[in-house]
């Protein structure tokens, strides 16, 4: 009984041994692992790969928002620039040295700087939709990101009140800062959504892809393994052929 038990071992072990080495050398031929057999790990697998599209499709978004609010800001910095102007038109107005006719062309200077700053407002836009006075929410996949734009109006803006100019520039900070917060926003959850994909992507290749290096270095051993305990055996049968031989010659 001791011979038989000590020889159905060995063949479990070299049983073992070859059933790793295979399964090793199938991965590194089709380098997929073959987990994916299972049908939940396969579910799991396909779950990630959507919860990878939708944060995909949510950086877009993310992204698309970002380049609403740089347009934005890009208008907003030309009206400071432009109101600043005013203000030193503002400036050189209220001077009682000036004549009527010097007055009424600084004025007509005020009056197509305040022109152009409406068409910058009017024409600001992205995919055709207008992006002053809008209150937008943008989905990123598992958040939002909210943006309230005020619209920007230069109706007030007088050079004879250099008071009309200053709250002009303040509101325009106002908006500015609004613009500026979603500006942040967004960034802080394009770093979250990277990082969320960049994990989900790892975590889906170690469910779907063989590691070829570490497949290739068990196959290596296992049939070094393998080769030990087909020795073993030969010669374990060899003595116990021997033993027989000997108690049966007796």
């Amino acid at each position: 009984m001791q011979v038989n038990n000590s020889t159905s071992s060995s063949l479990l072990y070299i049983n073992d041994h070859k059933k790793s080495a295979e399964a090793s050398l199938g991965k590194i031929v089709s380098a997929k692992n073959e987990q994916l057999d299972n049908a939940s790990l396969a579910l799991i697998a396909d779950a990630i790969g959507n919860d990878i599209g939708t944060l995909s499709q949510g950086l877009q978004n993310a992204t698309d928002a970002t380049s609403m609010m740089q347009i934005a800001d890009g208008v907003l910095s030309g009206l400071s620039q432009s109101a600043q102007d005013l203000n030193v038109l503002s400036v050189q107005s209220n001077s009682a040295a000036l004549s009527s006719e010097q007055k009424a062309s600084l004025s007509s200077k005020a009056d197509a700087i305040k022109s152009s700053m409406q068409d910058s407002i009017n024409n600001a836009s992205f995919n055709g939709q207008a992006i002053f006075g809008r209150n937008m929410e943008f989905s990123l996949g598992e958040s939002t990101v909210t943006a309230n734009i005020s619209n920007v109006n230069v109706n007030s803006l007088d050079i004879n009140s250099q008071d009309s100019i200053a709250e002009f520039m303040k509101n325009l900070d106002s908006v500015r800062s609004n613009v500026g917060s979603t500006v942040n926003a967004l960034q802080s959850s394009t770093n979250s959504i990277l990082t969320q994909i960049g994990s989900l992507s790892s975590a889906k290749s170690q469910l779907s892809d063989a590691d070829i290096a570490k497949e290739s270095t068990n196959f290596a051993q296992q049939n070094i393994m393998l080769n030990a305990s087909l020795i073993a055996q030969a010669h374990k049968s060899s003595i116990n052929s021997a033993m027989v031989s000997q108690l049966l010659g007796s």
